[in-house]
């Protein structure tokens, strides 16, 4: 321990010695730890640590499934769920859920908040205990009586003031009596994005008591979450419900023809999209700490150069070789160490950038931060990083010839070793370099690509809100449609609206409704290969608001508009699917989404537009009008020739005007909603370029550094070779050559890697192949010329050698 404390003072002194090169390696490896342990914390928060959920690796999420249409986690049919709780031996427990949105009042303004419907068995399956209060009775949810509700932790907090009083508390919600039963713990949520109505978190639960007409065989609108039996696994659970779901096939053929069940774990299912873009980043930052590393490990050599003639002092002393590497290894820990407290610092700067770039389900994740685990990585990763760049440095530095090293003027016996050695770290860091920026120029061209794809609307302008009437203020369609219409009114008499539309489902916002379909005239298709669209409810005013060009035929008129006359109005998609090569306008078709489904004429054509993802596949629309199938739940589009999120109050003013206890949800642009589409697109491809381009600077100066070592370590060669005639541009092409052989090594190097890396990228990238030749070139031809600039420097000073002073340089 005595000599280890020695060996710390002497590197401390040592370091402070020579400022310079300590604060460029503490630098370059805080740039390495603090990036790596920003993603980490991210990777630890939505991959690795535990779920708020008793024995969460033995829950589930259960899905319809489709495979011939592509849809693994299909919503699921009531009916169905009723037959697998009875059938399923692996599943010991079932709940179904269902997302929506809930009007509160009574306490405060009006405000709509994200609710999740469930069955009462929700709390015990997840294994999870209120705060306060209690969970859902098994009789509790049932018509008649006040809606049993639980409140999220932050409900409680920010609508009811954090009441320790508030189990029994009555509210209104959706017009009608509810009583709270128990808040749940901070930090409680259940939101699995994939099936949800509402792409947002739970703010409170409602127990849910199915009833008989739900449990038909038509519609799948909700999800199922359930837990593993002891002594099964999720394989075999997904392989009996597999089996159940062919049962029930063959039992209700004419629904069920062509799905089956799909068993997925919810940790698989919960960081779904964000895993494959995680594990690149996190890839990316480990290239960059060797990158930082690789760099380190030459600033070292070439202090070990300047110190050859001590280390073989020591040699001579009696220091053995293992003391010597030891010493050696202590002033590289003690610079990973700083380099370490300088990335945390770093890193906790690092995570509010990432978490402000994230895409919305990243940015819902609570306690992203500077947690102990991530502590613990920081640290293990500044130990690795110290022992990675300073051991081989210190193996070569303590190989030394003291017959040759103790001379006079001798030269470092070891000198050889050491050009070998930074010559293998210039050509690692820029095939690592090069790999890094093949990644970064593929992603960020498939970010390009994908934003630069036509959505088939105009989302500029264009401002939302939606509004959801209750059933208990609302209580019958003429009700409905007489809101909605004065609302429209309004809303296109203030000033500064061009447009105004209505839509059940908007773009981007949500799933819409998909149902199946028949042509009148053509024989019934067999159960299974039906014909499928999805649906949604809108207004004439709704195309012209987003500017969807209107293709053939018309739209809805005035009279469509106030009464159903049974006409619908269809997408390009629809119309190749369903009528090829036929004039779709004029037929009529029976679009099963109401209990007595009649047929509907086609009377126009729109173009197709996006409305789930700018890289979905564009699928069948039919646009109904309002009065043909009544929401009571509907978004409003106003367009504006402004800034339209500056008729965000007077908007809502509007609707308080008509109903003053009616919340106005979402209120946002368009454009907002398209940019977080694409979020996780451009989180990967901006966090990638950033990494890419440290590697590029970094490579720049490691190629740089390295000839400026050679140049002054060969400065008597070069003063000889300008003595006897040499001139400067070929003393500049001799050392350029010497770097750019390195350099292209590591391209030939980076380039093979890159091939073999980037198929990794596949599932991430859009419009562009993995192998894309361009990208390639680009970068390479970009590495190069850097490396080349990094080059030409020392070559320059090389040339101006004055060959008196360089013969006498030793």
């Amino acid at each position: 321990m005595g000599s280890l404390l020695a060996d710390l003072r002497y590197a401390v002194r040592l370091l402070a010695r020579r400022p310079a090169l300590t604060l460029i390696a503490v630098i370059t490896i805080a740039l390495g730890i603090g990036a790596s342990t920003a993603i980490f914390s991210v990777v630890d928060a939505v991959l690795l640590r535990a779920l708020p959920y008793r024995d969460a690796d033995r829950l589930v999420m259960v899905w319809e499934s489709h495979v011939e249409r592509g849809r693994l986690h299909n919503q699921i049919n009531l009916g169905n769920y009723y037959d697998w709780r009875a059938q399923s031996r692996s599943l010991s427990d079932f709940a179904a859920i269902f997302d929506t949105t809930a009007a509160l009042g009574g306490d405060g303004e009006p405000e709509q908040v994200p609710i999740q419907y469930a069955t009462p068995e929700l709390f015990r399956v997840l294994g999870t205990s209120p705060l306060l209060g209690r969970s859902f009775a098994p009789d509790e949810g049932a018509e008649g009586q006040p809606s049993a509700v639980v409140l999220s932790f932050g409900l409680w907090q920010r609508r009811f003031g954090g009441d320790g009083s508030i189990i029994g508390r009555r509210f209104l919600m959706n017009g009608r009596d509810a009583v709270v039963v128990g808040v749940m713990p901070e930090g409680f949520g259940f939101h699995v994005k994939e099936g949800s109505m509402t792409r947002k978190p739970a703010q409170l639960w409602s127990a849910w008591q199915v009833t008989d007409d739900l449990k038909q065989r038509r519609g799948r609108f909700a999800m199922a979450v359930a837990r593993v039996a002891p002594g099964s696994t999720a394989p075999a659970a997904h392989a009996e419900m597999s089996a159940i779901g062919a049962r029930l096939a063959r039992d209700y053929p004419d629904f069920n023809a062509g799905w089956g069940v799909n068993v997925v774990p919810l940790r698989a299912q919960l960081s779904g999209d964000l895993r494959p873009s995680l594990m690149v980043l996190m890839g990316a930052v480990g290239l960059l700490l060797l990158i930082a590393c690789a760099n380190v490990s030459n600033l070292i050599l070439a202090r070990a150069t300047a110190r050859h003639h001590e280390i073989a002092l020591r040699v001579a002393l009696g220091a053995s070789r293992r003391r010597l590497v030891r010493q050696l290894l202590t002033e590289s820990v003690l610079l990973a160490g700083i380099g370490g407290l300088a990335g945390l610092g770093l890193a906790a700067w690092g995570i509010d950038a990432l978490v402000g770039l994230a895409p919305p389900e990243l940015g819902s994740l609570p306690d992203i931060a500077v947690s102990a685990p991530v502590l613990g990585f920081a640290l293990a990763i500044s130990l690795a990083t110290g022992i990675g760049f300073g051991l081989a440095p210190a193996l070569v530095a303590t190989r030394v010839d003291l017959h040759e090293s103790l001379k006079e003027g001798a030269r470092d016996s070891g000198g050889a070793r050491r050009r070998r050695l930074r010559g293998a770290l210039v050509v690692i860091e820029t095939a690592l370099a090069l790999i890094l920026l093949v990644g970064a120029g593929l992603t960020m061209k498939s970010f390009l690509n994908l934003s630069a794809v036509d959505p088939g609307f105009d989302a500029s302008g264009v401002l939302t809100m939606k509004v959801s009437l209750p059933s208990a203020r609302y209580e019958n369609d003429e009700a409905v449609l007489g809101t909605v219409r004065r609302a429209s009114e309004g809303l296109a008499a203030l000033p500064g609206v061009d447009t105004v539309g209505a839509v059940s489902y908007l773009p981007f916002a949500g799933p819409p409704s998909g149902t199946r379909l028949e042509v009148v005239g053509r024989p019934p298709l067999p159960p299974g290969s039906e014909l499928g669209t999805q649906v949604d409810v809108v207004d004439s005013g709704f195309f012209r608001a987003l500017r969807i060009p209107l293709v053939s035929g018309r739209l809805f008129s005035a009279d469509e508009e106030r009464s159903a006359r049974h006409v619908v109005v269809v997408n390009q998609a629809f119309a190749r699917t369903v009528f090829p090569g036929e004039d779709p306008l004029g037929k009529r078709v029976v679009i099963h989404m109401k209990d007595e489904n009649v047929p509907s004429t086609i009377i126009g054509v729109v173009v197709d537009s996006m409305h789930a993802a700018l890289d979905g596949a564009i699928e069948p629309m039919s646009y109904w009008p309002h009065p043909e199938l009544v929401y009571s739940s509907m978004t409003f589009v106003l367009r504006s020739s402004s800034d339209p999120a500056e008729l965000a109050a007077a908007a809502r003013r509007v609707i308080y005007s008509i109903d003053p206890a009616q919340p106005v949800a979402d209120v946002q642009t368009l454009d907002s909603l398209l940019s977080r589409s694409i979020a996780r697109a451009r989180f990967t491809s901006v966090l990638l370029a950033v990494f890419a381009v440290v590697a590029l600077l970094l490579a720049a100066v490691g190629i740089g550094g390295v000839m400026a070592v050679s140049v002054a370590q060969r400065t008597r060669e070069i003063g000889i070779r300008i003595a006897i005639g040499a001139p400067p541009p070929s003393v500049i092409g001799l050392v350029v050559r010497e770097g750019m052989a390195l350099a292209l090594a590591g391209l030939a190097i980076g380039i093979a890697g890159s091939l073999v890396l980037a198929r990794f990228l596949d599932k991430l990238l859009f419009g562009v192949a993995p192998t894309d030749p361009l990208t390639y070139l680009l970068i390479a031809t970009g590495l190069a010329a850097s490396a080349l600039i990094a080059c030409f420097i020392p070559a320059r000073r090389a040339a101006r050698v004055d060959p008196i002073v360089a013969l006498r340089h030793e």
